[in-house]
């Protein structure tokens, strides 16, 4: 009995010995092991060979190049418009002064705008470790989340804005000590300007921001709904003037945003991320286990959630995934790990047991490599199939040179395709071909005859749909597409890989 006493007292004087070392340091200590815990994690994702199998490819790709979208693709000439500016700006610097290849441009953009999005979710949260909780919760609850948070995409840059904003807006009596200049009003409206219109710059999408004032709207803040608005309206003038282009910024973010959702079609034939989406509400209950404990811990009252907007800014998100579903991937999401640090941080202030040294350390040690795990495991092969998955034809390769030799598009060539991922996967291999696709990443600035050729494929799924496409067809052009397509005698087929099959109008001699 004395030996087991003995023995707990020991490993007690343990703790208290390395909480002694440690204690003046133990905040620094700690934010950076969560610092290498993100830095770690995109590094582990990419070493699997894993890219995003979209819109990062066709940034990396544009990059690579100084055209015009309408040098690649066959649109719509009102939206021959760069509405990613900011985005293909910084790329293309690190690409002419850096001497970034498109491998290095796909890992800033994938690890840059990661660590981006998350150190801003630190700066924004009361504390690093409620962050790591908070999004370690999500991770659980909506387990998908941690792909939007890797897709080296700008819209990630805009998510890291609106944590800044609703960390500045949001939160009442939180005054910083350390740093008073923070608690000025001045700063606030400065820092508030800079984040948006990066965001802007970068992102484009300046009306996702108003969100936020509509949400201070419901939660009572009228004055500050109002300033909201003014910031967001002069911010988006800063970040059009930004781009160089500001009349056609603005054009193209009214016009290509109003022509996505008045467009006379099913609802199924957009973009996924820009259908209907009801998401599953599983989230709510990780909302309500937090808010009994912060009720029964905090003195938390229910009817704080009717003045909170951020917590508002979350229901608004997710009613209006009902009808896009962005709404909640990338704002809804963001709000709500936001909201849940701020609630996690009190309950942690209010334990008792945190303040052993034990407990307070192994529990946060438990936290970061779960966090860890749960982004980097390669669970059912999310990264390495997806790595094998989405591979374009490799037209010059030495053995498939004799193979395919003659299939690739020629100069002044289209490729039609029904698949986005062709476009994606294509021109991030080939960058600077000098073909053009008739399909890219966005179906409404597509001219209006290919766009309803592309509508009727994608409702019938029936060969005889492609008719229009193949008609115009030239001996440059290819047909790429996942299988291949009947009653066309005109045209012959080869396999260009597992994914792709490769139509072309046959030789006359043929015919």
């Amino acid at each position: 009995m004395s030996d087991t006493i003995s023995n707990e007292k020991e490993n007690y004087d343990i703790w208290e010995k390395i909480e002694k070392i440690i204690k003046n340091k133990e905040s620094i200590i700690l934010l950076l092991l969560i610092l290498l815990a993100l830095v770690f994690i995109p590094l582990k994702i990419l070493s699997y060979g894993w890219t995003p199998e979209d819109d990062a490819k066709r940034h990396v790709a544009f990059a690579m190049t100084d055209s015009k979208w309408s040098d690649i693709l066959i649109i719509d000439e009102k939206y021959d418009t760069d509405h990613n500016s900011g985005w293909h700006q910084i790329l293309r610097f690190l690409r002419k002064y850096c001497g970034f290849d498109e491998q290095d441009l796909m890992f800033f953009s994938v690890a840059g705008l990661f660590l981006l999005l998350n150190i801003c979710g630190i700066i924004s949260s009361p504390s690093p470790i409620s962050w790591c909780i908070a999004l370690l919760i999500m991770l659980n609850f909506d387990s998908r989340i941690y792909y939007r948070f890797i897709l080296g995409r700008p819209y990630i840059a805009s998510c890291a804005a609106t944590l800044i904003v609703l960390r500045l807006w949001g939160f009442k009596n939180l005054k910083n000590e350390n740093f008073t200049i923070l608690n000025k009003a001045w700063f606030k409206y400065l820092l508030t300007i800079i984040s948006l219109s990066l965001g802007i710059w970068i992102h484009g999408s300046w009306y996702i921001f108003l969100l936020i004032p509509i949400s201070f709207f419901i939660a009572g803040e009228m004055k500050n709904s109002l300033k909201l608005t003014a910031c967001i309206i002069f911010s988006t003038i800063i970040g059009a003037l930004l781009t160089g282009q500001f009349t056609h910024f603005l054009y193209y973010h009214f016009t290509a945003t109003y022509s996505i959702y008045s467009e006379p079609t099913h609802n199924w034939l957009l973009v996924p991320e820009n259908a209907s989406g009801h998401h599953t509400i599983i989230w709510a209950v990780a909302v309500a286990l937090i808010l009994l404990l912060s009720i029964k811990k905090c003195n938390y009252k229910l009817r704080d959630l009717a003045y909170d907007p951020v917590f508002l800014m979350v229901l608004l998100c997710w009613m209006g995934s009902i009808w896009v579903i962005r709404f909640w991937l990338d704002w809804g999401r963001i709000a709500l790990t936001l909201w849940l640090a701020y609630r996690v941080k009190d309950l942690i202030d209010k334990s008792d047991s945190l303040k052993i040294p034990r407990i307070r350390y192994c529990l946060s040690s438990f936290i970061i490599v779960c966090f860890v795990l749960c982004f980097i495991v390669d669970t059912d092969g999310r990264f390495t199939k997806s790595a094998l998955i989405h591979q374009p034809i490799d037209f010059y390769n030495e053995s498939t040179l004799d193979k395919l030799k003659g299939w690739e598009p020629q100069d002044g060539g289209v490729v039609y395709s029904n698949s986005m991922y062709c476009f994606y996967q294509h021109f991030y291999q080939y960058p600077t071909a000098k073909w053009k696709y008739i399909w890219g990443f966005e179906s409404a600035i597509m001219k209006q005859e290919d766009k309803e050729t592309l509508r009727n494929i994608g409702l019938n799924r029936l060969d005889a749909d492609y008719a229009p496409w193949i008609n115009k067809m030239t001996e440059k052009d290819r047909l790429i597409l996942p299988s291949k397509i009947n009653g066309y005698p005109q045209l012959e087929w080869t396999r260009g890989n597992r994914n792709w099959v490769i139509g072309r109008l046959k030789r006359k001699s043929e015919n």
